[in-house]
């Protein structure tokens, strides 16, 4: 992908580490691989390979070999077998296609992503407080909540789910509340409670003699350019039954967060108010922090009490308590300008084939031909901010030659005479941590649209398409390249992605 236009965010350093983790991090995506022993070989410890143009050791952050090491007898050895295997493979791999240069290239038909768009994510809330306080003579008054309170069923597929494909990229679709009686519903900027039961039961010498139902519900918006955000909080009394002493309560309700956040406004409404059967009482909570708690160290925690009372009550405070089991992270690291996410939620990277043609067809050929396909639910991308590892990712990728020169299995040979403004996009994105592959490693496509269908074929004549590959080379207009690579910039200032933030790419038609 070509480098895009868009702010970037400075690196970030793990915690206790040094910005040179950032390369130890990064090459912990390729340990999985097979090929992983042999690449060190080469890639870490033989700069001058003929199939590298750029040694790993030049990256930021990557100490330098010691010279001497570099230079032992042992190592050459090393490196000379590793290459060895190296030549071996791709000679097995490509005999065909060395021996008889017109030997029919492999070639299919791509299928966009025909998935659902994805529910809401739901976290179950672990607090099941509950406790009793003593009315009038003989009497008490006791407060469940949540599971405990009432049967409620869970939310519909319908009402859980609920997301819209009007603004992809931006993070604008409309929360839809679970109204299970555990669960909060949440997406990258807000989170919501629905219908969460409180039940009252009055006893007399131990024994029920009736009970009223309360419905606490929640709305909290984030604001992606603030560091402070709202939450409105509403309790409604649905019903009584049985013969209460009185069937009036006097309610209170306080909302708390830890961490560098403090409470500006801590209770929607000031003290005990009364609430009849059918009524709502309803306010907002505010919430502000002091300093951003970017990247690891993020974790706040916001956290509730509710007390019920009626006429004569002396009050254990509160009646019953919850947290929200979702953390939010707030930073300044997105165009220096600070703001709030829950970080939990991975962004997605929506890139229409009609619109991003071989850039899209490219990103989705590594997705269904390959076995990693990366930027998928099981294999997300992850974001790399620091510009100078992004150049050298696309660097080790894109080894670009003109047209007309010999292809090797490092090259990538332009086919402007075919392809107007060719250009050698990656996939995975040079701005991820998983990019940045040696080119040699990558199948190399070209892509038809042929009666509506995208088809794509091997695109270099010495390296046949390998399902183990952990990469893809497309032969893509620069245009359409340059647009794809916009769209992840406008992706991570929407949805304030930092450094190592995972998200996802999907492909429609």
């Amino acid at each position: 992908m070509a480098a895009a236009s868009h702010g970037m965010l400075h690196p970030m350093t793990a915690p206790g580490g040094s910005s040179g983790q950032q390369t130890d991090l990064h090459k912990i995506f390729y340990r999985n691989s097979a090929h992983y022993a042999l690449r060190s070989a080469i890639v870490d410890r033989w700069p001058k390979s003929a199939l590298l143009r750029h040694p790993i050791d030049s990256w930021p952050g990557k100490e330098m070999a010691n010279p001497e090491e570099r230079e032992s007898p042992l190592r050459k050895i090393a490196v000379g077998i590793a290459a060895f295997l190296l030549t071996v493979s791709f000679a097995a791999s490509s005999a065909s296609a060395f021996e008889n240069p017109n030997t029919n290239r492999e070639s299919g038909i791509l299928r966009p992503a025909e998935f659902p768009a994805t529910a809401f994510d739901t976290a179950s809330i672990k607090e099941e407080s509950s406790s009793c306080s003593p009315t009038t003579a003989g009497r008490e008054l006791c407060v469940t909540q949540g599971s405990s309170a009432t049967n409620s069923p869970h939310a519909t597929t319908a009402s859980a789910v609920a997301l819209t494909e009007a603004a992809p990229n931006s993070g604008a679709n409309e929360l839809v509340c679970s109204t299970a009686p555990t669960e909060y519903t949440y997406d990258r900027f807000g989170s919501c409670l629905g219908n969460r039961p409180i039940k009252l039961t009055e006893l007399k010498d131990g024994n029920p003699v009736g009970s009223a139902l309360l419905h606490v519900s929640s709305r909290l918006i984030l604001d992606r350019a603030k560091l402070s955000w709202k939450e409105s909080i509403s309790i409604k009394y649905e019903s009584f039954e049985g013969k209460l002493t009185t069937n009036t309560f006097h309610v209170a309700f306080t909302a708390g967060c830890n961490k560098s956040c403090k409470m500006t406004t801590a209770s929607p409404w000031t003290g005990h108010l009364s609430l009849a059967p059918k009524q709502t009482l309803s306010g907002d909570v505010e919430y502000n922090v002091a300093t951003p708690n970017s990247g690891f160290n993020g974790g706040i925690t916001t956290n509730y009490k509710i007390n019920v009372m009626q006429a004569g009550t002396v009050p254990i405070q509160p009646n019953a308590t919850w947290s929200n089991p979702r953390t939010i992270r707030c930073d300044d690291e997105v165009s220096n300008v600070p703001g709030c996410v829950y970080p939990h939620i991975t962004p997605e990277l929506v890139l229409p084939l009609s619109t991003y043609k071989e850039a899209a067809a490219t990103y989705l050929f590594q997705q269904q031909y390959s076995d990693h396909p990366l930027g998928t639910k099981d294999e997300p991308l992850h974001r790399l901010a620091n510009l100078d590892a992004q150049e050298a990712n696309r660097d080790r990728t894109c080894v670009v030659a003109a047209e007309g020169a010999v292809e090797t299995p490092e090259l990538f040979v332009r086919k402007s005479s075919k392809i107007p403004d060719d250009s050698c996009d990656e996939y995975p994105f040079a701005a991820s941590l998983e990019g940045g592959t040696p080119g040699a490693y990558c199948n190399d496509v070209e892509f038809e649209l042929v009666d509506g269908e995208w088809i794509y074929a091997q695109a270099n004549s010495t390296k046949p398409l390998f399902k183990e590959a952990q990469c893809s080379r497309g032969h893509v207009p620069l245009d359409l390249n340059s647009a794809a690579g916009q769209e992840l910039g406008r992706l991570v200032q929407a949805q304030r992605m930092i450094d190592f933030d995972a998200y996802t790419v999907r492909i429609p038609a």
